[in-house]
């Protein structure tokens, strides 16, 4: 109905005829590919890999991996099933959520710049008050990232912080509020990691990039940000090991 709805509109003049809604209008079951994939995900990263490594069909290290992978694409699925389940476009649900062409500023780059710097502050603080008190908050990131294939440093490096941040501060920040939405994305990397450290970094980092947000209408400042992180993680984690 609510596709017949929009076609009709398009023939009275009422909508756009942009290349996006276009396609839209000629693949109109596209929500469902979008069920599909969100199904098909929860799937691999819930059940299939951990029932395969329980029956000694995958190795531990796979199963992680597969697992890890299935997750963070299901993050951004969730998002848009259900912005295209309440009827928004695709082209509708990628302005809202920040990723627009106009949302892709110089302007707007710089500031996830800024917010990096600011997390690197975050993670210096933290680590200032381990020395001094003698309290050990240790990240575990070394162990978590030991031995995983290199597609899926690439991965973590430059997918999966777009993957997170299109849930997290697109999707949530809007409807959860910022600290909320922080929270969450906190619980997520103290799962991941079992780490007090990552815990604080993870929602100082949410905090500000929700607050960048919803200044800017712009997803593009947390990503960049969160790509950044993530790129020095690895390669300081990739340089550690190479001392060893």
């Amino acid at each position: 109905m609510a596709y017949k709805r929009r076609r009709r509109n398009l023939r009275a003049g009422t909508q756009s005829s942009s290349a996006g809604y276009a396609f839209e209008i000629a693949y109109p079951g596209i929500r469902y590919v979008f069920y599909a994939c969100l199904a098909v995900t929860a799937l691999l990263g819930f059940i299939v890999f951990g029932a395969l490594y329980a029956a000694g069909l995958m190795g531990l290290t796979a199963a992680e991996v597969g697992s890890s992978i299935a997750l963070s694409l299901f993050f951004p699925l969730i998002a848009f099933s259900y912005l295209l389940w309440r009827g928004r476009t695709l082209r509708q649900i990628i302005a809202s959520i920040g990723l627009s062409r106009s949302a892709l500023t110089a302007r707007n780059i710089g500031i996830g710049f800024a917010l990096f710097a600011a997390i690197l502050v975050v993670e210096l603080a933290l680590s200032a008050f381990s020395i001094a008190t003698g309290i050990s908050l240790p990240t575990n990131t070394a162990q978590v990232f030991a031995g995983m294939p290199v597609y899926f440093l690439a991965f973590a490096m430059f997918v999966a912080p777009l993957d997170e941040e299109v849930l997290f501060r697109g999707f949530l920040v809007p409807r959860i509020g910022i600290v909320l939405s922080a929270l969450l994305f906190a619980l997520l990397h103290l799962l991941s990691y079992l780490s007090i450290s990552e815990f604080i970094a993870a929602f100082a980092f949410g905090l500000l990039a929700g607050y960048a947000f919803r200044r800017t209408g712009s997803l593009y400042p947390s990503i960049a940000a969160h790509m950044l992180v993530n790129i020095v993680g690895v390669l300081a984690l990739a340089y550690s090991m190479a001392l060893l």
